[in-house]
This record gives structure tokens, sequence and C-alpha cells, in this order.
């Protein structure tokens, strides 16, 4: 994909106003999804490098690339362009959109832009795990809604059950597993938003 910007090295303060917080929000609404900027460029079609100067005020995205970089991270322009100061954020059952967590499960963000936390409702189809154990700073905690899932916590497995709570220092390889052959539901907040 073209990666078509303004660079903001000679433009008003205005401008620079705009790059600074619209990167800031590419870069939480990507740590609140999980993702590192290697996948974001890779769901994308965008450039590592692009994306860091994005995140960092260098540049800002055309509109088609903010459209494809909104889309990935499961939000929309719109979202990473409204002013942050909002102090209640409300995500109704009906919102998405929806997108990939790993093969066989999907993600809707239930916290937006935040920078404290990131909260994230994964439908986790049968016989489905987190592509690969992570670990990052802070703490965790996942909630069983519906179904049975384990998770992996250094060198140990958790059976949860709905109603189940698992909380962690996410410092600590973790992963989590949908051995059954029904989907699972579950909430994971994270905090802060990786």
């Amino acid at each position: 994909m073209h990666e078509a910007t303004t660079d903001v090295g000679e433009q008003s303060d205005d401008a620079l106003t705009l790059a600074i917080s619209l990167g800031a929000a590419i870069r939480a609404a990507r740590k609140g999804s999980g993702l590192t900027l290697q996948a974001l460029a890779q769901r994308t079609g965008l450039s590592q490098s692009f994306l860091s100067q994005s995140e960092n005020g260098h540049t800002v995205p055309s509109i088609l690339n903010l459209h494809t970089i909104a889309r990935s991270l499961g939000t929309t322009a719109h979202e990473l362009l409204s002013p942050s100061g909002e102090e209640v954020s409300l995500v109704r059952a009906s919102d998405g959109p929806l997108f990939e967590a790993s093969p066989g499960a999907t993600m809707r963000r239930c916290a937006r832009r935040s920078a404290v936390m990131a909260a994230n409702e994964i439908t986790a189809g049968p016989a489905t795990s987190a592509s690969s154990p992570t670990e990052h700073a802070g703490e965790e905690f996942v909630y069983v809604i519906d179904g049975e899932l384990e998770v992996e916590v250094g060198t140990t497995t958790y059976s949860l059950a709905p109603g189940d709570v698992l909380y962690y220092a996410s410092t600590i390889p973790h992963r989590w597993h949908n051995r059954a052959d029904r989907p699972t539901r579950f909430l994971i907040t994270s905090s802060p938003p990786f």
C-alpha cells in the first residue's frame, strides 16, 4: 500500500498538535488491542517505520491509510481523531467492529482509548488458542463469561469455568486455550495497555 503522508516538520502548531494527538491515539489503540508494530504492519500492509513515525507524531497518515489502520485496530478513523478527554465510554453489545485476536478467535474492544487499561471481550472458537505466549509490563485478569478456558501462566495451567476470575502479573509468560468443542467467551483486562 502506498504510504501517503503529511510531514509535520514545517506545519503550523495546529497540525503538530493534531499529529501528536492522533499518533497517541493510534498507539493507545494498538496497545489496547495487544498488537506490536510488526503485527499492525502485517495487518495493514504499511511499513513498521511508517506506523512508528505516525505514532510518534512525525507524520500524519492519509485518510485512506488512517481508515486502514483504524479498521485493523477494531475502531474508526473518527474515533481516533476524536478528543480523548471523554470520562465515560459506553460500548453496546452490538458495537463493533470485531477483529481477529488469533486464528479462530475474535476480539471486541470494551474500553476505548484508555491510557490506563485495555479491556477486550474474546470469543474463542472450539479448539483455539492465543497465537503464542506473551509477557509485558503490568497486570491482567481474565473473567470467563461462557464456556471453559485454560490459561497458562508460567509453568502452571489454570482451568476456568463461567464466573471464574484469574489475576496475574503479566510479566510472567501467559497464554489462553479453548480446548472445548464449543466457543468460549471471556473478558481479558490489562493494565497498563500493552
